[in-house]
C-alpha cells in the first residue's frame, strides 16, 4: 500500500499514455509494435497531422515511444524533431507530401522565417507543378542565419511589411510568407516557363489582378530572370483552371494555328455544356481530362463517366469533333501537337 501511495504521489498529473508506455518502469517494460501502435492511435494529438517532439511529449508520447514508432515503421520523420504517422505519409500524393515537408519546417522553426518563391505559392494554395521540395525563405543578408539545412534555399532580400502575409494554418501554426503578386513574380524569375505559368494562371484564377502583376514588374528591373518573368506574365490566362489546362494551352500556342477560346459554353439539345478549349468556326473541341473530373466529386466514378459519355454524345450530335488529352499525353509534347494539328486541319477542311 505504501508503494502504491508513493506511485500516486510521484506520478500524479502525468499523462496516462506516458504511464502506459512504461515511463514508470523503464527497466522492465519492453515496447512491442502492437503496444506502440495502440499508443499512437490513442495519444496522437487529434488536431495535428504533423507534430514536434515537444507536442508529442505533451500528449504522453515520450522519446522511447517515438523511437519505437520509427523502429516499427509507424512514424515518418520529416526533419529533426518533427514527425507524422506513416499512414498519413505513405498514401499521400507527391504534391501533398511537398506541403507536409513545408509544414514540418514551419513547426521546427516556430514560424520565424518569411517563406517565398515556390514555398509561398504552396502556402497561398496555388497549383504547383513539377517543382522540388526545396524550402524557400527570404531574409535580409545581415539578418539571415549563418547556417541552414540542405533542403532550404536562402534568398537574401529585404521584404517590406506590406509584402508579407501572416496566416494561421490549422495544425501547423502561424506562417509568414510573401504576398501573392510578389510570390508569382519571384516564381516567374526562378522557375521554368511552364512551372511559372501554372503558378501564375492559378493565382489569376484565384482572383489576382493581372494589372497588379504588370505594375509590379518595373520594381524588379535589373533582377536576374526579369525578362523571363515578363514573358510569363504576358502568357498568363485566368481561364486556365488546372495545371494540365495551362500546359495544354502553352503547347497549342506553339502551333501555327488560330488559338482556341477557353471555357466555352455550348448549347445542345440535351442542355448547356462547358468545354475547356473550342474553335467555334470549325466546331472543334479539346478537353483536358485530369483525374479531378472523376475523383474529386461527390458522385461516383461510374456516374461521372456516364454523364461524360452523354455529354460527349450530345456534342457530337451537334457536329462537334472532340480531342481528349490526358496527363500522359503531355509527357510527349511533339506527338500531342501533331495530334492537335491533324484534328485542326481535318476540322478546317470539313467546315462549311
Amino acid at each position: 500500500m505504501r508503494f502504491l501511495a508513493f506511485l500516486v504521489h510521484r506520478f500524479a498529473g502525468k499523462p496516462v499514455c506516458r504511464l502506459f508506455a512504461g515511463a514508470i518502469f523503464p527497466r522492465i517494460y519492453a515496447m512491442d509494435k502492437q503496444t506502440a501502435l495502440q499508443l499512437f492511435e490513442r495519444c496522437w494529438p487529434c488536431e495535428r497531422v504533423v507534430a514536434t517532439t515537444g507536442q508529442l511529449a505533451g500528449a504522453g508520447l515520450d522519446s522511447r515511444t517515438i523511437k519505437a514508432g520509427l523502429q516499427f515503421g509507424l512514424l515518418y520523420r520529416l526533419r529533426r524533431g518533427v514527425y507524422l504517422p506513416m499512414n498519413q505519409w505513405r498514401d499521400r500524393k507527391p504534391w501533398d507530401k511537398d506541403k507536409l515537408v513545408l509544414s514540418g519546417h514551419i513547426l521546427a522553426t516556430n514560424g520565424q522565417y518569411v517563406y517565398s518563391h515556390v514555398s509561398a505559392a504552396r502556402l497561398h494554395k496555388l497549383q504547383v507543378w513539377n517543382s522540388s521540395r526545396l524550402i524557400h525563405v527570404s531574409a535580409p543578408y545581415r539578418g539571415a542565419p549563418s547556417r541552414t539545412s540542405q533542403d532550404v534555399a536562402m534568398h537574401f532580400a529585404t521584404v517590406e511589411a506590406q509584402d508579407i502575409v501572416q496566416r494561421f494554418i490549422p495544425g501547423t501554426g502561424l506562417a509568414k510568407f510573401t504576398a501573392l503578386p510578389r510570390t508569382v513574380l519571384q516564381c516567374a524569375m526562378t522557375t521554368t516557363f511552364e512551372q511559372a505559368a501554372v503558378i501564375g494562371d492559378s493565382a489569376l484564377h484565384a482572383g489576382l489582378d493581372l494589372v497588379v502583376l504588370e505594375n509590379l514588374l518595373p520594381l524588379f528591373h535589373g533582377c536576374r530572370g526579369i525578362k523571363r518573368a515578363r514573358r510569363v506574365v504576358n502568357a498568363l490566362n485566368a481561364l486556365s483552371e488546372s495545371a494540365g489546362e495551362t500546359r495544354t494551352r502553352l503547347m497549342i500556342a506553339e502551333l501555327p494555328i488560330e488559338q482556341p477560346e477557353l471555357q466555352v459554353t455550348i448549347e445542345t439539345s440535351s442542355g448547356r455544356y462547358r468545354v475547356d478549349f473550342a474553335w467555334r468556326a470549325f466546331r472543334l473541341i479539346l478537353e483536358f481530362d485530369g483525374d479531378t473530373k472523376y475523383f474529386d466529386q461527390a458522385q461516383t466514378t461510374e456516374q461521372a463517366l456516364l454523364e461524360e459519355r452523354e455529354r460527349e454524345n450530345a456534342l457530337i450530335e451537334e457536329g462537334w469533333r472532340i480531342i481528349r488529352v490526358k496527363w500522359k499525353h503531355l509527357n510527349s509534347p511533339e506527338l500531342l501537337k501533331a495530334r492537335i494539328m491533324k484534328a485542326y486541319l481535318a476540322a478546317q477542311q470539313a467546315a462549311p
